[in-house]
């Protein structure tokens, strides 16, 4: 991929993720989310495939092990898209209630209250 087409993936992250602003909240809140995540991997309410595709996929993403980019979709995907879709995925199969009570133990704003 060169300079440019990098530097445009990098736009588009930033505007998803809510601006500048978003990308600095995220920063700061990210020792939050490690702690949310670590509680959430220790709670037996939080269902076992959720956690096991969590576990698989911060695997895969700190490995060696690269995609190659011929492979449809998946190729394209590089280890921060995997880590954000399966984190992704982990929160939206972990019960809301287990969720909302995690966050708050952490100090982070429950998202039905905003």
């Amino acid at each position: 991929m060169n300079f440019f087409k990098r530097i445009a993936r990098l736009i588009r992250m930033v505007r998803r993720a809510g601006g500048w602003r978003g990308v600095v909240r995220l920063v700061q809140d990210g020792p939050k989310y490690v702690t949310l995540f670590r509680r959430l991997l220790a709670d037996a309410r939080v269902p076992m495939l959720a956690k096991a595709a969590l576990v698989a996929g911060v695997v895969f993403a700190f490995s060696p092990l690269n995609l190659p980019g011929f492979i449809p979709v998946i190729g394209a995907l590089d280890d921060i898209g995997i880590l954000l879709f399966v984190g992704n995925f982990f929160l939206k199969q972990t019960p809301p209630d287990v969720l909302a009570e995690h966050r708050r133990a952490v100090g982070m704003h429950d998202w039905s209250e905003a």
